[in-house]
């Protein structure tokens, strides 16, 4: 399953920024510090790219080490050579960490890929050290293969491109009303393939993403409706707080589990400090606590009591601690997702208190204090992407 963090980075900043190409990268875009490998060894990054998607350009984060040509190529899933670019390093990179893009031609890909960047010294290659997917790897050719994972950090490369299919369009208006602030969107698409129209309220002051929500749209023309009640999120484990989180609220569900599974925020689980690391969502419920931990990938890490006798009468919820909880309480943390310019992690929360007494993890709605912008962003089934920019 790709990345939660990877598709709100397409959705989110690729609207924000309103570029004609879609950029995929499993960083935050911010480097921490730059590596060069030398040997033979290269920078490797796995990418999923969407529906009807040309590979056009490709960005790399770095810093020239010394003068001399670097070699970009891109395999595709079977690690099979698709494409390769030699050029030299001191016409794209300087004396600080930066991003240069490079034009390649057009590459068609509709499957899992890989750009891959061996630099031989001349380069040091951007690292995100804050975010973790299990995207990048040391790699070497001749034969291709992948030689190591990193287990901490993403490599700072993107991958830019088109999909072959006419972008939405979205028309929108908002309103104060009783409850908050009532907004109405149109959204529209000449080729009948809509997919949604998901709503982001900003502050101003911080560029910070303090609400979001979505809606279903499909075939040409779709109207959409929401409800911001002027407020914020926020999460607590009893002694630290962090501010603002993306979360939404969770819709078609089970009745006999939704008071449980009421909220859902996206965040990176951290077994431990060393690892393991992996995509998750948090389910808050009606009473704001923490009830669920789920990986992108299926995988559950946690029900609470309440949760699990809903789903299982009669079975033993000791037995399902014993066997399937895999949180270590006071070293397992959570990390929930900052969205503004670029996504970023908060910093970790530790999960407190065992779960026959729920981890110490509260959602909570704050009320919002600063000026605000409405974002609409509608979109299709290839990616493409309208927004509609409405301040408060």
């Amino acid at each position: 399953m790709r990345s939660i963090l990877a598709v709100l980075f397409i959705l989110f900043a690729g609207a924000l920024n309103a570029s004609a190409y879609l950029s995929i990268q499993y960083n935050d875009g911010i480097p921490e510090d730059g590596i060069w490998l030398g040997d033979g060894r290269g920078h490797a990054v796995l990418f999923s790219p969407p529906d009807n998607w040309t590979l056009s350009k490709i960005a790399v984060c770095g810093m020239l080490n010394s003068d001399g040509i670097f070699i970009l190529e891109v395999w595709d899933k079977d690690l099979n050579l698709i494409h390769r670019t030699t050029d030299l390093a001191g016409a794209y990179f300087g004396r600080n960490l930066s991003w240069a893009e490079i034009d390649i031609p057009d590459v068609k890909l509709n499957d899992t890929f890989f750009i891959v960047l061996f630099e031989f010294s001349t380069i040091f290659v951007g690292i995100d050290e804050n975010t973790t997917l299990n995207r990048s790897f040391l790699a070497g050719r001749n034969p291709n293969v992948l030689l190591n994972q990193l287990q901490e950090g993403e490599w700072m490369i993107a991958a830019l491109g088109q999909v072959s299919s006419r972008p939405p369009s979205i028309k929108a208006s908002h309103h104060d009303s009783p409850d908050g602030v009532s907004i109405e969107a149109i959204a529209t698409d000449p080729d009948g393939d809509l997919t949604g129209v998901s709503l982001y309220i900003i502050d101003n002051e911080s560029n910070e993403v303090v609400w979001m929500d979505n809606a279903a749209a499909s075939g040409n023309e779709s109207e959409a409706r929401f409800l911001w009640p002027r407020a914020a999120y926020s999460v607590s484990n009893g002694s630290e707080s962090i501010f603002p989180v993306v979360a939404v609220e969770v819709k078609d569900i089970d009745v006999n589990i939704s008071r449980y599974l009421r909220y859902s925020a996206p965040c990176l689980l951290n077994i431990t400090d060393a690892g393991p690391y992996s995509d998750a969502l948090a389910y808050f419920g009606e009473d704001y606590e923490l009830h669920a931990l789920e990986s992108t990938d299926g995988f559950i890490h946690y029900l609470s009591e309440e949760l699990f006798k809903a789903i299982r009468p009669g079975a033993r919820y000791s037995d399902y601690i014993r066997n399937n909880i895999t949180i270590i309480e006071g070293r397992s943390s959570l990390r929930f997702l900052s969205m503004g310019e670029t996504l970023k992690l908060h910093r970790p929360l530790y999960l407190t208190r065992s779960p026959l007494h729920h981890y110490d993890l509260r959602l909570k709605k704050e009320a919002a204090k600063s000026n605000y912008t409405i974002l609409l962003v509608a979109s299709d089934v290839y990616g493409n992407t309208a927004r509609s920019a409405l301040p408060m």
